[in-house]
């Protein structure tokens, strides 16, 4: 009976360990003055520096979204992600460094502001550099003449 005891405490313990949080640098060009028809793009750089980021996200956490203001003829490798609001990037293991370049045209005059937030897109849906205040987020704006 104590070892059955024993093997229950060592489970919940193990079970209520708090995870390790996902990490990343992340670096974010993008063009910011175009006129309609004028090809634009969106470059992402992310070094992943903590556990792997399963389907890593770019979400776009603003009414503005990349992929809506502009024709999109390159996705980087990339999958189109409505649902979530994002760019489903796939996995990127711990240590990995990868540049994400999204290539378009814009359609729609305007100015338009972003914000682009990593989070994996699979349960729990955590963010990536979350903190106790929300998560980095890299923020830009762009006019469309």
């Amino acid at each position: 009976m104590k070892v059955f005891g024993l093997v229950v405490a060592l489970l919940a313990s193990g079970m209520c360990s708090t995870p390790v949080p996902m990490t990343a640098t992340v670096d974010a060009v993008a063009t910011h003055q175009a006129k309609v028809g004028d090809a634009v793009e969106l470059v992402v750089k992310v070094t992943n520096t903590g556990p792997l980021i399963p389907h890593l996200g770019l979400v776009f956490r603003t009414a503005d979204r990349w992929y809506e203001r502009h024709h999109v003829t390159d996705l980087g490798g990339c999958a189109l992600a409505r649902d979530e609001s994002a760019f489903d990037c796939g996995d990127l293991a711990q240590g990995a460094a990868k540049t994400y370049s999204f290539h378009g045209t814009a359609t729609a005059s305007g100015t338009f502001h972003y914000e682009l937030a990593l989070r994996e897109l699979v349960r729990p849906f955590d963010y990536v550099n979350d903190h106790s205040d929300g998560a980095d987020a890299q923020l830009w704006d762009e006019t469309v003449t």
